[in-house]
């Protein structure tokens, strides 16, 4: 009995060393994209690239290098604040995605402009893209948006970036 419980303890400890070997493999992966001084930043509308009209409007950043994209950030300003998603891709499959609300503060029972309070992130670790295997690190609640079911749920957010940069 004893032998079994050392054997269950052991692979235990070598899946949670895997997945934080994993976690630290991608955020070093995500820190080289940051550093890429090579890769080229383009803007876009968000508003003209999907006909869809929101109080704060939207913008769609796409870091790129040679057709191949490394990062996408979509940020929608909303009357209340703004969701922003930022995905990073390793040739060509997205291998963390950060998904955060923002929230205007409150001054005299009225919303203030100036603040943004940010009272949701979730740090989406990709594993596998194709089995839809991740792990999700949440910070805070959800105030206002509605979060997504799978990671397939952000593949519109790629392919609007990879036809933006295309034209």
């Amino acid at each position: 009995m004893r032998k079994i419980f050392v054997i269950i303890l052991t692979l235990i400890e070598f899946l949670v060393f895997g997945q934080e070997n994993n976690l630290d493999r991608i955020d070093k992966e995500v820190k080289s994209i940051e550093l890429n001084s090579a890769l080229e930043k383009t803007e876009f509308d968000w508003v003209e690239l999907t006909g869809i009209t929101t109080d704060g409007g939207g913008i769609l950043k796409v870091w790129s290098n040679k057709k191949q994209i490394y990062k996408i950030v979509e940020e929608i300003g909303l009357s209340y604040g703004r969701i922003k998603i930022t995905i990073y891709l390793n040739s060509g499959i997205p291998i963390k995605i950060i998904e955060t609300e923002e929230n205007f503060g409150r001054e005299n029972d009225e919303l203030n402009y100036r603040e943004r309070n940010e009272v949701f992130r979730a740090n989406i670790y990709v594993f596998d893209w194709e089995n839809d295997e991740s792990k999700i690190e949440r910070n805070g609640k959800r105030v206002l948006s509605e979060g997504s079911c799978s990671t397939f749920d952000y593949e519109p957010i790629i392919k609007r970036a990879t036809n933006a940069i295309m034209k």
